[in-house]
């Protein structure tokens, strides 16, 4: 028999350790330089965004300009911009409801993360809601295009290939998911030139623009910040920034939301409880008073747990010698500790694939929060998390309130990690998790 250690040499520069106890020397705070892989980020193909920024110290410029944004004061600011969504999203149940017909949750959370995100960071405004097979046309594209993912990575050179080409040569070669990716560019940027065209304005004429916009963009957020240069506000880097903060801003809540509904409904008396909770809370509880609902809490992390959140290796580079038990690992290797590894490692997470709300509840619930990976660690960590968060709490609470649900031609397999696209998909021929809904009984 063979036995393996904890440290495996994954590429000839990268290493692997699987080892939670490790995770904050390779997953350092921001105060701490820690590199991103350049091998690694060529999976997106959106190089000047903050998420795929290598370098420690051009990242930590570019997420200072947008921390204020993403920070917690904002989104509970904008909070209306998110219930009204959340509204938006318990109709589309509801008119299942009246049609008798199923709900494709992981459609609905696709295109209500979509249009949250898009609402959230743009002065033009996303509908994805309003229309179910747009959303589910969506929601497929976008899985497709993540299968292609390890070819940018390991042979970069033909997507470069494809994008040398003039566009009415390769468009009619590219997946749907990568035109959707392109339109979504284009709107951003012209978002963005018509923000740069009336900052160029005078004074007055830039005032009398803003006071007639609904809310500030990101971009508004990005040109005013001190803290870039003027090389970093340019229209390419900036059109990268805002399309990557949608595609990120989709794809995790979304996923977490799905992977909530279905546990919940596969273990009723999960249900019951949280109920009990959410009945005895206020009815138009805000985000800030939901999250001081322990048993939510606890469901939002065990969701966020078993979907994973980012499932590539996502490694990080120390400049210094870092020292791992007896090992010595040399300035400038590339080091990761999957999401897996530490979300399934049983001396934290007993039964880690069961759906346990409880193992989240008390001082050992709040000790294993350290080991929350669904939004990365450290100086890296995911910068929406706070928008997630209020997503995630805020969408939970009004469904459970007021619908029943059971599943509708959906099994283990439409949620299971079967297969790693840098994030964790089920079946590739699942349809999503699609439920048959029901206005919920008075209590």
């Amino acid at each position: 028999m063979i036995t393996v250690g904890p440290i495996i040499r994954v590429t000839p520069n990268e290493i692997h350790i699987n080892d939670p106890s490790y995770l904050d020397a390779i997953y350092a705070p921001s105060s701490v330089r820690r590199d991103k892989s350049e091998y690694q980020l060529r999976t997106l193909r959106i190089p000047t965004a903050v998420g795929t920024t290598a370098d420690y110290q051009l990242h930590k410029k570019r997420r200072e300009a947008l921390n204020p944004f993403f920070a917690k004061r904002n989104v509970v600011s904008l909070e209306p911009t998110i219930e009204s969504k959340v509204e938006q999203l318990c109709q589309f149940v509801a008119d299942h409801v009246e049609r008798s017909s199923p709900v494709n949750l992981s459609d609905a959370f696709f295109a209500f993360a979509t249009d949250v995100v898009t609402n959230f960071c743009f002065a033009h405004q996303s509908d994805v809601l309003a229309d179910a097979a747009r959303a589910s046309t969506l929601r497929k594209n976008s899985n497709n295009l993540l299968l292609g993912i390890k070819t940018n990575q390991h042979f970069p050179w033909i997507p470069d290939f494809f994008e040398s080409l003039p566009l009415s040569w390769s468009k009619p070669l590219m997946p749907p998911g990568l035109i959707d990716m392109m339109e979504l560019s284009t709107k951003v940027r012209a978002e963005l030139v018509k923000i740069m065209n009336e900052k160029q304005t005078e004074d007055g004429g830039k005032q009398e623009v803003s006071s007639q916009q609904d809310k500030r963009s990101v971009f508004h957020t990005l040109l005013e910040s001190p803290v870039l240069p003027q090389v970093e506000k340019a229209l390419p880097r900036l059109e990268s920034e805002g399309t990557l903060l949608v595609l990120a801003g989709s794809e995790s809540p979304a996923k977490s939301l799905t992977t909530i509904f279905y546990h919940l409904i596969t273990n009723p008396k999960v249900l019951a409880r949280l109920r009990a909770e959410l009945d005895a809370a206020p009815a138009e509880a805000s985000w800030t008073q939901l999250e001081q609902l322990e048993y939510l809490a606890a469901v939002i992390e065990e969701g966020n747990q078993l979907s994973y959140g980012v499932t590539a290796r996502v490694a990080r580079i120390a400049p210094e010698p870092l020292r791992y038990k007896s090992y010595d690992i040399p300035a400038g290797t590339p080091v990761s500790i999957t999401t897996l590894c530490v979300h399934t490692d049983e001396s934290i997470f007993p039964d880690p694939i069961s759906f346990e709300p409880e193992r989240w509840l008390g001082a050992e619930g709040t000790n294993r929060r350290r080991y929350q990976m669904a939004f990365n660690k450290g100086g890296r960590k995911c910068i929406g998390i706070e928008l997630a968060r209020a997503e995630l709490y805020l969408a939970t609470a009004a469904l459970v309130r007021r619908f029943d649900m059971s599943l509708f031609e959906t099994g283990p397999d439409d949620v299971a990690f079967l297969h790693d696209y840098q994030i964790a998909m089920g079946n590739l021929d699942s349809k999503g998790v699609r439920v048959m809904a029901n206005a919920r009984k008075s209590t």
